[in-house]
């Protein structure tokens, strides 16, 4: 019995420590899980931080390579905006001081000389991109020069007080940089590409096919906007339009000119057969030839052409001996005569190959 007992003593502190050795492997297992989960998140935390340093650094290097080639490129207008600078501020302090002096406020002194320096170079940026977009821009010269002349008075008198070199001076500080940033703008401008002849005379095409022909254009824009798109440019649907409108697929004719220029064809054959005494003109001869007084001759009948090349009939032939066939012979009324007309037009085109020979011969 106490045998028994210490057996069972012995199975139950086994399977205690090995329980307890299973939840200390457990435990160590998740630990050491953790502590990889957590080295992870710490290598890939420091990765993409060392990305993201990367990243930036190459951004600022591009961003300062990009100020480097636009001071390059733009060196003129570098130096324009830099003169600008050294001009405006020491404007801005001696028009506050000028005002100030004058007995005005200091917050409203600061309003004013603000106003006009500010005012010159945001009409300034205004012109820039009206000269851009093609835009007039008489109505922002006439603000840059109307502050620029008020700061530069206001200027030119403060100076004046001290010594007549000092007011040039101050007064060139609100011109200048005006002055000189128009000089690099209006040379800019100047230095770009003309829209080559072509394109000018293929706008004013344009121009002037939409002012005359206003009906024919807005069908064949109608028939490009009916189609699927791609599918019908814009010329072939003119055509189309054209034909619609007038009649024929040339372009510029209509039934009125038509009818004139056939007109004037008849009268210049005409004037030709006047002229010459005869018909000279295909129609002239044809006209001739069709109101010639009719013959006295007699004209003879048209006989039937005999065929001889039909084989015999079938019917006999044991009794009469067969025949060969007689070729046909040509003999006089077999065919119709041709035209009176069809005569003078091969004598008219026989006449002009023979001057176009002699002519050739010539030259």
């Amino acid at each position: 019995m106490s045998s028994s007992w210490r057996e069972e003593m012995r199975a139950d502190r086994a399977a205690e420590s090995a329980e307890r050795r299973m939840d200390n492997e457990a435990a160590l297992d998740r630990r050491l899980k953790a502590e990889e989960a957590r080295s992870r998140r710490a290598r890939e935390e420091r990765a993409h931080h060392e990305a993201e340093k990367r990243r930036k650094k190459r951004e600022r290097k591009a961003a300062w390579k990009a100020r480097v080639d636009w001071v390059a490129v733009n060196t003129d207008l570098a130096a324009a905006l830099t003169v600008m600078v050294a001009g405006m501020v020491p404007a801005f302090y001696f028009q506050l001081d000028a005002l100030m002096g004058a007995g005005v406020f200091t917050g409203l002194a600061a309003l004013l000389a603000f106003m006009l320096e500010a005012g010159a170079w945001a009409a300034t940026a205004g012109e820039v991109k009206a000269m851009k977009a093609g835009r007039a821009i008489w109505p922002y010269r006439t603000a840059i020069w109307s502050f620029t002349t008020a700061a530069a008075s206001i200027n030119f008198a403060h100076g004046m007080e001290t010594a007549w070199w000092l007011g040039a001076i101050l007064a060139a500080s609100s011109v200048v940089p005006v002055a000189l940033f128009h000089m690099v703008m209006a040379g800019r401008h100047a230095a770009k590409p003309k829209p080559d002849a072509q394109a000018k005379a293929r706008a004013k095409h344009e121009k002037n096919r939409r002012r005359h022909h206003k009906s024919v254009v807005q069908l064949a824009e109608r028939l490009v906007s009916a189609a699927p798109f791609g599918e019908l440019v814009f010329e072939d649907a003119f055509t189309t339009a054209w034909e619609i409108q007038h009649g024929t697929r040339e372009h510029g004719l209509m039934p009125a000119l038509h009818a004139k220029r056939h007109a004037s064809r008849k009268a210049y054959a005409d004037a030709l057969d006047t002229a010459n005494g005869s018909p000279v003109s295909i129609r002239g001869r044809l006209l001739e030839v069709l109101h010639q007084p009719p013959q006295t001759a007699p004209v003879e009948p048209v006989k039937p052409q005999r065929v001889t090349q039909i084989p015999p009939s079938t019917e006999g032939a044991s009794k009469a001996p067969r025949k060969r066939p007689v070729p046909p012979v040509r003999r006089k009324g077999d065919s119709v005569p041709f035209h009176p007309v069809v005569g003078a037009v091969a004598a008219e085109t026989a006449r002009r190959s023979v001057t176009a020979t002699v002519n050739g011969h010539h030259h």
